[in-house]
């Protein structure tokens, strides 16, 4: 079962001066979770552009695979898993809008293992991201705000 999580948060900021900060190797800087983002594809910030990234969420740790499948500069960057066992489909977004910017982070994701995997989503996961999305829309925020 594919379970959605979205976050936005108006952000007193210009897109352009938003939009460096959701690009791949920028994201760990204010979205504590991704603890390491490396790039495995020879261009970088451009459709079809991988990253393999290392997370920390809700006590467990794992390797993820993300393709950038669009991208409109300074208004959303869309990606997909690209690895055998999470999958998952999202994107950053931003809005103008007349105090600065609002920022979307969403994702549509199902966790591997049948029953064990929805069990652990149920108990534990889905609330965990959802709070790692406010979180870390709130570290952006101040860190555009400053």
């Amino acid at each position: 079962m594919t379970r959605h999580v979205e976050k936005s948060l108006e952000i007193n900021a210009s897109p352009e001066k938003i939009w460096p900060m959701i690009a791949w190797d920028r994201t760990p800087e204010w979205y504590a979770e991704w603890t390491k983002v490396e790039w495995t594809s020879k261009d970088k910030d451009k459709v079809g552009s991988a990253v393999h990234i290392k997370v920390e969420a809700a006590g467990m740790k794992t390797e993820l695979d993300y393709e950038t499948t669009e991208m409109m500069e300074n208004e959303k960057v869309a990606f997909r898993s690209t690895g055998k066992n999470f999958k998952a489909v999202g994107f950053h977004g931003l809005i103008p809008t007349k105090a600065g910017t609002r920022v979307t982070i969403s994702t549509d994701y199902e966790l591997p293992y049948s029953v064990l995997g929805k069990l652990i989503d149920k108990l534990r996961f889905h609330k965990a991201l959802e709070k790692s999305f406010e979180v870390g829309l709130e570290k952006l925020k101040d860190m555009m705000e400053k």
